[in-house]
């Protein structure tokens, strides 16, 4: 949907020499992810609208999207599969979010998010077969993954001492299902490359 959105804007900005057609591709791709942010971002409030935790949405969406910008995982073999699992994922997320906050199950959450923590220690980045990263770029991203988890990190050690869920949680949340498709990935790479 977000995909054939694009193309069509795309195409009416050639069809009126607004932009080059040879930067066709670019554009797309951009606006394709411009509107997915866009479009996750509202889902994400809107979801959290509905849990009544909007601020712990928010803070789940971004720290989910700088980890798994530059950690990675597994990627979705179409768009609707992408769009289903995405909204799937945010909501099961929030959702677990809203459950801990009522039954305050802050130990056994933490002891997820250690697990969750060293699994993205070790497997980030996970690049794709369509985009493979040089040397070079994996180590930056390592690098980059390797800071924003201590940062996650560091906000839910404040918020396990000061008692702020609306921190804890969401980032929590973030690191759980980051390290999941971290761990899809790889085993869907293993298997490829095994099969």
């Amino acid at each position: 949907m977000i995909g054939y959105i694009s193309l069509k804007v795309v195409k009416k900005l050639v069809d009126k020499s607004l932009i080059n057609d040879t930067d066709e591709e670019l554009y797309v791709y951009g606006l394709f992810v411009l509107l997915s942010h866009i479009l996750y971002f509202i889902l994400t409030i809107t979801i959290g609208f509905l849990f009544n935790i909007v601020l712990e949405s928010i803070i789940f969406y971004i720290a989910f999207q700088f980890i798994r910008r530059y950690a990675g995982g597994i990627h979705a073999s179409s768009e609707l599969k992408c769009e289903v699992a995405t909204t799937t994922s945010i909501f099961i997320c929030l959702l677990c979010t809203k459950l801990c906050e009522m039954n305050n199950i802050q130990i056994p959450i933490l002891i997820l998010t250690m697990i969750a923590a060293i699994s993205i220690f070790i497997l980030c980045p996970l690049d794709t077969p369509e985009k493979p990263l040089t040397k070079k770029e994996y180590k930056y991203f390592r690098k980059i993954s390797w800071i924003i988890l201590l940062l996650i990190m560091l906000t839910i050690c404040i918020g396990g001492f000061f008692k702020l869920e609306f921190l804890l949680y969401p980032c929590c949340m973030s690191l759980i299902l980051e390290s999941t498709l971290l761990v899809l990935g790889k085993i869907k790479r293993l298997i490829k490359n095994n099969g």
